[in-house]
C-alpha cells in the first residue's frame, strides 16, 4: 500500500494525487503535520515518512510504501 503525506494548498502534493488516481493508483492520504508532533502515536509509516522527508530537505509531498 502507498502513503502519502501532504498539506493543505500544496500544488505538489495536489500533482501527485491527480497522478494517482490517474493512473488507479490506490493510496492512503496522512496529514503531513502528524510528522511533527510524535504525542500523537506515530507509527512505523510516519517514522519512515519522516526519515523520507528529512531527505527531500523537507519537502512534500512525501511516499511511502508498506
Amino acid at each position: 500500500m502507498k502513503y502519502i503525506y501532504t498539506a493543505p494548498e500544496c500544488p505538489k502534493c495536489e500533482s501527485l494525487k491527480e497522478k494517482y488516481k490517474a493512473q488507479s493508483i490506490e493510496y492512503i492520504e496522512r496529514d503531513a503535520e502528524r510528522l511533527k508532533n510524535p504525542s500523537h502515536g506515530r507509527d512505523n509509516v510516519d517514522v519512515e515518512a519522516f526519515v523520507q522527508l528529512s531527505m527531500q530537505n523537507m519537502i512534500l509531498p512525501v511516499e511511502v510504501d508498506k
